[in-house]
């Protein structure tokens, strides 16, 4: 029995598998369902067989992830229409999602457009930048780029505590401070973002603000005796006292928040070269893996009680824990090349595929028990639930299987504007170097292998084939 299902676990090691997942099993769904054709943008909420369903308001922050989700199957697959809806719903972002009288992303708006929630929470603020970075990436778009900018700086000067460090987690609309509190999204958090924003600005400043945040967390949000990473949901006052998160009358840690941490410190490390995120991030990834890990089914536990033996509370396996959880084993793989790793990633990418995936009406589900029965209703879209994990899971997929562990070339589509430079990989690892370059389907070798730039001739909406090679 366990060697059938080595067997058949194989194919979700195939770097292909991944993108083809994404382009032919997830977002033909998305393409089909998920547009606001009258009122723009995308529906909120959508059914498990894919009907738009009430409330009907819109959030910024999930509509960004839409448009991660759209950039994201251009970069794949080259195909036009995909970077078309990304690129009307920037607009769209851009139009009603941004507070054009005192700077940052609106938390939700009406179905029409009109601001509702106008508070600027550190969460809402970094997952409204994901989408507009990754079309960036597949675009160039400087309109887009620069409001990504403009929301870090507000997080960098309007959120930064002047006393003690740090980041403040809540603001005004007038961008005054609403809540002294410091967390996960003001902080480790940025992971989601700062790494890719690395990579498609080249910008100093946004490196050099990424290290912070990262020491930040070390000094501050990493428990001293155990090693796991504090922030979510528990937080932390200006002076960095922090409440304890209490589940059945337990001090319980959300595992969540330290896979987050350490993607991110495995990240900028290679952005860096700085041994101490190596270390953070590696520490923290195998005490995941000891605790955080059902090594008999293969799902990535919620919670586990803070103190040893670190006992799980198995209530929910969530679709974006589980995902981590497969980056996590690759990055690991990558950088010890110790085969436990690989393994690990097998058997929770056949949990994955066993009960998250909606083999009846397609999509991912949002949670499962640990034995993989269904929560909840099945509903493929809710807010702070979009495509976004589970297009993400395909393209990273497929960039570290062939890059890292399979070692192939991958090829990523762009369309740009000419003359000037653009950076073209969203990896991390600088030993990934380009090999080929084509422009409308013409060899092109004006290209830094090294520093993974193209430097363009002058034209408008250059269609460019990138091969990146390990």
């Amino acid at each position: 029995m366990e060697q059938k299902e080595k067997e058949a676990g194989m194919k979700f090691m195939d770097g292909e598998y991944w993108r083809d997942q994404v382009l032919d099993d997830l977002m033909p769904y998305w393409f089909e369902h998920v547009r606001d054709e009258e009122h723009g943008a995308f529906y909120t909420n959508l059914s498990r067989d894919w009907q738009p369903r009430p409330p009907w308001d819109k959030l910024p922050p999930m509509i960004s992830r839409q448009i991660f989700s759209f950039s994201t199957a251009y970069l794949l697959s080259g195909e036009d229409k995909y970077l078309e809806v990304a690129r009307k719903a920037v607009d769209y972002l851009l139009e009603y999602g941004w507070d054009k009288e005192y700077g940052g992303w609106f938390g939700s708006i009406s179905q029409t457009g009109e601001p509702k929630d106008t508070v600027k929470g550190a969460s809402s603020q970094l997952y409204s930048n994901v989408g507009p970075t990754q079309y960036v990436l597949a675009t160039g778009d400087k309109k887009a780029l620069s409001h990504v900018l403009q929301s870090v700086e507000i997080l960098k000067t309007k959120a930064h505590d002047e006393e003690h460090d740090g980041y403040f987690m809540t603001l005004n609309r007038d961008l005054s401070v609403r809540s002294f509190t410091k967390a996960k999204h003001s902080h480790y958090g940025q992971g989601s973002l700062m790494p890719n924003l690395i990579l498609a600005s080249r910008d100093p400043e946004v490196l050099k603000f990424s290290e912070h945040l990262a020491d930040l967390s070390i000094e501050h949000m990493m428990d001293p005796q155990e090693g796991w990473m504090l922030g979510y949901p528990t937080s932390f006052d200006r002076e960095w006292n922090y409440t304890p998160y209490i589940e059945a009358g337990k001090e319980t840690l959300y595992l969540g928040a330290s896979s987050t941490a350490a993607l991110f410190f495995l990240r900028l490390y290679h952005l860096s070269g700085k041994d101490s995120y190596l270390k953070a991030g590696k520490d923290l990834g195998d005490i995941l893996c000891r605790y955080g890990w059902d090594a008999e089914g293969g799902g990535w536990y919620e919670l586990v009680e803070k103190t040893p033996p670190h006992r799980p509370l198995p209530v929910q396996v969530w679709w974006w824990i589980q995902i981590y959880g497969s980056f996590m084993q690759l990055h690991l793989y990558h950088l010890t090349q110790e085969e436990h790793y690989l393994e690990r990633f097998r058997k929770t990418e056949i949990f994955y595929d066993r009960y998250f995936v909606d083999h009846e009406y397609g999509g991912v589900f949002i949670g499962v028990t640990p034995d993989g029965s269904l929560v909840g209703d099945g509903q493929k879209a809710a807010p702070w639930q979009t495509s976004y994990h589970e297009i993400e899971h395909g393209f990273l997929n497929y960039l570290y299987l062939n890059l890292y562990v399979n070692r192939r070339p991958v090829a990523l589509h762009f369309k740009l504007n000419g003359p000037g430079k653009h950076f073209v990989s969203p990896v991390d690892d600088a030993s990934v170097r380009i090999s080929n370059v084509r422009i409308n389907g013409k060899p092109w070798t004006d290209f830094d292998a090294e520093e993974r730039s193209v430097t363009l001739p002058d034209g408008k909406g250059l269609k460019l084939v990138v091969t990146l090679a390990p």
